[in-house]
């Protein structure tokens, strides 16, 4: 089975080398690495040229597809088109491979069961072997779970990999959703066709996220709302998508008390939903 490493950047040079060398060290073959680059100001290019050449020395099929600048949804179907492997690896670009064999445990799990469609992979906080909370999906106790294989419907989109005819019959990712839910709603379009899920710790990525992130917190829990509120009506029967849709806005309204965004703002993007 070839995998398809796909990779977006957008002037985060540091953090995309280092997801790059991670990327280059890895045993599996045969490989592909494509990386979107949406015109990066910044030394991304270089960075960029200098891994390709030393992953292509190393055996890897490198190379660089120039994008312009779109939702994270859009982009991963923008690179999804691009990739000519049988299974698709998505990783951020501020995110890296814990070891050198992930690939190969990933391919494991897809050898032995053809009804699975994605492995989501652990997401280890920067250089510590501790979960990163922030991107625990799933409605399990993480202290209890993060170190257990299970199936689920739910995934993160800092690393995973996914069967490429399996990503294309669910429709790939909504390219509607600029930001946030977007895995929420490919994970529940898998599971409507009838394919599963696995979040296993065997395979980890070290999440090292940008100290200021594209989008200020109010923003990014408005996106998260609304898109929430899509999602559910799109792909929840209405009466049990009106109850969640419910129990999301209140959900969302008492963490941005929390955090001491403002509330009118927040309930103000139900409408637009």
């Amino acid at each position: 089975m070839k995998i398809s490493v796909l990779i977006h950047n957008l002037n985060r040079a540091s953090a995309v080398e280092r997801c790059l060398s991670s990327v280059a060290k890895q045993a599996y073959r045969p490989l592909e690495v494509l990386i979107l680059e949406a015109g990066s100001t910044d030394n991304s290019p270089t960075v960029i040229q200098h891994a390709c050449k030393s992953m292509g020395r190393a055996g890897i099929e490198a190379r660089v597809v120039l994008c312009p600048q779109m939702g994270v949804a859009a982009s991963r179907n923008f690179a999804a088109r691009h990739a000519s492997g049988d299974l698709l690896c998505f990783i951020d670009n501020d995110a890296a491979f814990a070891s050198s064999d992930c690939l190969c445990q990933a391919v494991k799990f897809f050898t032995g069961n053809r009804r699975l469609a994605l492995v989501a992979f652990q997401v280890l906080k920067a250089d510590t072997d501790k979960v990163d909370p922030v991107t625990w999906a799933f409605r399990r106790p993480l202290a209890i779970w993060s170190d257990r294989e299970f199936k689920t419907c739910a995934f993160v989109g800092t690393g995973f990999c996914i069967r490429a005819n399996a990503f294309w019959e669910a429709g790939g990712f909504w390219d509607h959703l600029r930001y946030s839910r977007e895995e929420e709603d490919l994970g529940l379009a898998l599971v409507d066709k009838g394919w599963e899920l696995l979040y296993s710790p065997a395979v980890a990525i070290r999440h090292y996220p940008e100290a200021k992130g594209r989008m200020s917190l109010a923003e990014r829990r408005i996106e998260e709302l609304r898109n929430g509120i899509l999602v559910l009506w799109r792909r929840v029967p209405i009466p049990l998508a009106l109850l969640a849709i419910a129990g999301r806005i209140c959900t969302m309204a008492m963490t941005s008390r929390r955090e001491r965004n403002s509330v009118r703002l927040l309930i103000g993007a139900v409408p637009q939903a």
